[in-house]
């Protein structure tokens, strides 16, 4: 999957299906301890399961590789 930021916690996830998704971070960046749950994508999946998708996986890999996620407080 190719990830792109497009504003400052938004990305866009061209998936593998040829779709592109929405994956925004929606925290503060203060540390909440359910920090899976403070990602939003507009996928099917991401709408009728629990858990998070493919999309928010790839977008939190690519921020992680490229020190992009908001800071997070101890």
């Amino acid at each position: 999957m190719k990830v792109k930021e497009i504003a400052g916690g938004t990305y866009e996830v061209a998936s593998e299906s040829g779709h592109t998704y929405t994956v925004k971070y929606c925290g503060s960046g203060d540390g909440d301890p359910d920090y899976c749950a403070l990602w939003e994508c507009n996928c099917p999946a991401s709408k009728f399961r629990t858990g998070i998708c493919k999309h928010i996986k790839a977008v939190i890999e690519f921020s992680d590789t490229d020190h992009r996620l908001p800071l997070m407080e101890a």
